[in-house]
């Protein structure tokens, strides 16, 4: 019978510790979590999470990997290549996002429809006490469990590759980051991203521990492989959410061939599968646009001097040969880089540990495994930074994480906070409570940034401008089943409205030739996204992305469009939309 002092011991120094730790670890995360996720949210607020959710829904009704928004420049490149046998706008081919978030959340949307928690219709009586549409808050939902998730792989990680001190500090690193709230709020894929690296990195260092303890271990060789190949296979799959993903992938099968001893052979087997995933995707893009990588290569050409702002993407009339693409692909990477260098560590959602990890690079870890692991995720890191140069562009990190570069979070906090440690046992304090407290005041400046946004007035109930849910759901009984819209905020209206919406072209003719040649255009939607851009003068300017629609933005009708009728809408009017037949009251 186990002693007074035995428990003492094993609440002290013993396992008892290790899971009240745990357990206190999890009930924080989950409170802030569920406090931020319901002070914070106010619905989607990015134009790609209403994208993705809208795919989810369609791959929920049993209708494919199919889209309703539709962007002219993937119009032009369907049809271009298909010709006559081009899809109709009812069911045209997704071929820019990869599937596996769309799949994850079209199982988790059909889960909320069996057991009746989730509906996409709404009544007028649900409508007059519009708050937030139902599935968005699912996605809210499934964002948390994410965060929750990843949160527990990174203690985990930390704890089994140093100690239970750097378990605690990583995870407080991990939840103290701003982006990631700002992530889990807006509804994104960047956090499914982030939990498979932090369980590819959890049974990374789970294998190669086991591998140094073989003599000891009670694992076989097999279990140990399995989780080598595990944790190469959840890598892999990062690529299924991010194509942009696929450059470290390809980046971690040399490092771990010129670094481990052992292993080497599963791991690659696991990448391989997940190659195998990314593969069969390029197959279907290549069937349904004729491309192999589908529109992925105009992220090389977007927000370009030819192409300024969104302009790529709303472009119908497209001549590959008078692009210079070379020229303007080398000039974006210049830019990308410079502007991903200027703002360092930050960009993987938490300064503090990103310096610290950065620094940790250098460090001659005593454990291999640890060393293993450093080698691993730095070349990863370094792989997908100059991946990351080719697709980002100016403005796209406000807020402080970049959503590609976020991925290394969880890397960056284990490291960081070991490096930490490391510092704090070098100074050979005497006393080992000025350590720990140094440690506190350090993970008090990382989660500095959550625990201000903490303290903000909280955000209006929808996130607007330009966003405005209600609207979109409205308009809903005015249009016919399968009729073709336009707007400057088509993933809004293809997701609240449900209904095909074609991304407004960048000129009056390239509109007139989908109206003409493609399908019959209902209605165009006018809303904050283009009138709040720039002032009139430089909507007027030749490199605007919105000129030829500056005169409808001022609420000047010209008279060479087909949709005669057109409403004012709220908020304070600011949404206008114009069509073909009038039907509203």
């Amino acid at each position: 019978m186990k002693t007074l002092q035995d428990w003492v011991y094993n609440v002290e120094a013993g396992p008892i510790r290790v899971w009240l730790v745990r357990i206190a670890l999890f009930l924080l995360v989950v409170g802030l979590s569920a406090y931020i996720g319901i002070r914070e949210f106010n619905g989607l607020r990015t134009f790609e999470a209403m994208d993705l959710a809208q795919q989810a829904r369609q791959l929920t009704e049993g209708k494919g990997f199919t889209t309703l928004l539709i962007r002219p420049l993937a119009l032009w490149q369907v049809r271009s290549n298909l010709g006559n046998d081009a899809p109709a706008v009812t069911s045209f081919p997704e071929t820019l996002s990869p599937p596996l978030y769309p799949l994850v959340l079209a199982t988790w949307f059909k889960v909320g429809t069996l057991t009746k928690l989730i509906s996409f219709d709404l009544t007028p009586e649900a409508l007059k006490g519009f708050r937030i549409f139902p599935p968005d808050v699912a996605i809210l939902i499934l964002q948390l469990v994410l965060v929750v998730g990843a949160s527990f792989f990174v203690y985990a990680w930390a704890q089994r590759q140093f100690d239970v001190g750097t378990g605690v500090l990583a995870a407080v690193f991990f939840f103290g980051s701003s982006s990631l709230w700002t992530q889990a709020v807006s509804g994104g894929n960047t956090l499914l991203v982030v939990f498979l690296y932090s369980l590819a990195g959890w049974l990374f260092c789970l294998g190669l521990a086991s591998t140094e303890q073989e003599e000891q271990s009670s694992e076989s060789p097999w279990s140990r492989g399995v989780l080598m190949a595990a944790a190469g296979l959840l890598l892999g799959l990062a690529a299924l959410v991010q194509a942009i993903q696929i450059w470290p992938l390809f980046a971690a099968i040399g490092i771990i061939w010129m670094t481990l001893r052992r292993g080497q052979v599963p791991m690659t087997i696991g990448l391989a599968v997940a190659l195998t995933f990314f593969g069969l995707w390029l197959l279907r893009l290549w069937w349904v646009s004729k491309n192999p990588i589908g529109l992925n290569w105009a992220f090389l050409l977007a927000d370009s001097p030819r192409f300024p702002g969104e302009s790529i993407w709303r472009t119908y009339t497209f001549d590959i040969e008078k692009t210079d693409v070379w020229r303007r692909v080398g000039g974006s990477i210049l830019r990308g880089l410079t502007d991903l260098v200027s703002q360092g560590p930050a960009l993987c959602g938490n300064a503090v540990a990103g310096t610290l990890a950065l620094i940790s690079g250098l460090h001659a870890f005593r454990q291999p495994s640890a060393s293993a692991g450093r080698n691993l995720w730095g070349g990863v890191a370094i792989a997908l930074v100059l991946a990351a140069a080719l697709v980002s562009r100016e403005g796209e990190t406000q807020g402080g994480g970049h959503p590609i570069l976020m991925a290394l979070l969880p890397a960056a906090c284990v490291y960081g906070a070991a490096y930490l440690w490391i510092i704090i046992e070098r100074w050979k304090l005497h006393l080992e409570l000025l350590g720990r407290l140094f440690a506190i005041l350090v993970a008090g400046v990382a989660c500095w940034p959550t625990a201000a946004r903490v303290l903000l007035p909280e955000p209006p109930p929808f996130a607007y401008p330009p966003t405005y849910p209600p609207i979109f759901l409205f308009m809903r009984s005015w249009f016919e089943p399968g009729e073709l819209q336009a707007s400057d905020l088509p993933a809004a209206e293809a997701w609240y409205a449900e209904q095909p919406t074609v991304w407004l072209p960048t000129t009056r003719d390239d509109f007139l030739k989908i109206h003409d040649r493609v399908a019959p255009v209902f209605s165009i939607l006018l809303t904050p996204a283009s009138s709040d851009v720039r002032m009139y003068s430089q909507m007027l300017a030749d490199n605007s992305e919105w000129k030829e629609w500056s005169d409808l933005i001022r609420r000047q009708k010209p008279p060479d469009l087909p949709q005669a009728f057109a409403t004012s809408l709220p908020p304070n009017n600011e949404y206008l939309l114009l069509s073909i037949q009038k039907r509203w009251n």
